[in-house]
């Protein structure tokens, strides 16, 4: 198998300070990924051919990176998407994401208060960029990118799902991503929607926002809101990988950083996983390696221990933290929301 798609943080800083964002529990400095590590990166994509898409993501905000546009011409022959919060959209910026961009994911969390009061920004600038955006694709006759709005759904927001739906129409995007909160605190974790078991509540306010949307020509995507058997990694499935802003190559973003978690009342410590660092060897290097193909292979196969559904996991100490779980598996993907579609990521 290779690789498919990459994640690329071309840098851990941003122009906001949202208060549900993992960067709020750092204690170390933020920067944007070195010039040599950037360039190397830039050329291994470009030269290996199995690579179809690029997403311009991670903890910061692509767009706050000095070399942006740059980098969004370089990669323009990929598939390539852009997360962004849409603050900063001057002119130069949009045209540069008309010329290369193919899909655009804005993070739209409520409607104008609560927007606000979680990212000391005014939504109506947002909507204006996103409507400058299609002036500059009517204008230069391009039908990309694409926009989709994403929300992450908490009990402070969900009464607001079909005013998202409205904003949506509004900017001319496609589709709307759902996805749940990750709670990094205990207080956090009061605001998750999702249940280990039956969820009738949000199964009908779902089932209502898909038929609102439905008359509007929108595709919705939604996360899941009670515990289910299935366990898919969509990092592992796409045969993708992320890059981080300092080379290091991880296999989802939720082992990129250090960070912590509560996950259905536990709290857990998430420890960053590198299988190796872009300066010091090939992309190819670093996927075909032993160990990394190893866990790719126990991951895909599911050959891990659930610990949400266990019954031993209240007295369970490798449930704290990732670093390995009860099958002797580096790092543990046991406790994962990704897996479980709970929580939702292009």
């Amino acid at each position: 198998m290779s690789i498919e798609k990459v994640y690329l943080e071309l840098t851990n800083k941003c122009n906001l300070n949202c208060t549900m964002c993992y960067r709020n529990a750092w204690d170390y400095e933020t920067s944007d990924m070195p010039g040599e590590v950037l360039e190397k990166c830039l050329k291994e994509i470009n030269e290996t051919s199995s690579i179809k898409e690029v997403v311009l993501g991670g903890i910061g905000e692509p767009t706050y990176a000095e070399e942006v546009e740059r980098v969004m011409y370089a990669l323009k022959d990929k598939y390539l998407t852009l997360t962004t919060n849409g603050t900063i959209m001057h002119p130069k910026m949009l045209e540069t994401i008309v010329d290369t961009v193919d899909h655009l994911v804005i993070s739209i969390d409520g409607n104008h208060d609560t927007f606000f009061s979680i990212r000391q920004f005014p939504l109506d600038e947002i909507i204006n960029n996103m409507k400058a955006l299609n002036e500059y694709k009517k204008t230069r006759g391009r039908k990309t990118p694409a926009i989709s709005v994403q929300m992450v759904l908490s009990t402070s927001n969900k009464d607001q799902v079909y005013e998202i739906i409205d904003i949506a129409e509004s900017i001319q995007a496609s589709q709307v991503i759902f996805s749940n909160i990750l709670p990094t605190s205990m207080e956090d974790s009061q605001l998750v929607l999702y249940k280990l078991y039956e969820n009738t509540e949000i199964q009908e306010l779902f089932q209502g926002v898909r038929n609102y949307a439905f008359r509007s020509g929108l595709e919705v995507k939604f996360p899941a809101y009670q515990l289910k058997t299935d366990r898919r990694c969509r990092f592992i499935e796409d045969h993708t990988l992320v890059i981080t802003a300092t080379g290091d190559v991880t296999p989802c973003y939720r082992l990129a950083h250090d960070g912590s978690e509560v996950v259905f009342g536990r709290k857990k410590e998430i420890l960053a996983h590198t299988f190796g660092n872009i300066k010091e060897e090939s992309l190819r290097e670093i996927w075909e390696n032993s160990a990394y193909e190893s866990f790719r292979s126990t991951v895909y196969n599911n050959h891990y221990p659930s610990c949400i559904d266990c019954e031993l996991v209240d007295g369970c100490d490798m449930v704290r933290s990732t670093t390995a779980d009860c099958y002797g598996v580096t790092p543990s993907c046991a406790d994962c929301l990704w897996s479980r579609k709970i929580i939702y990521c292009v």
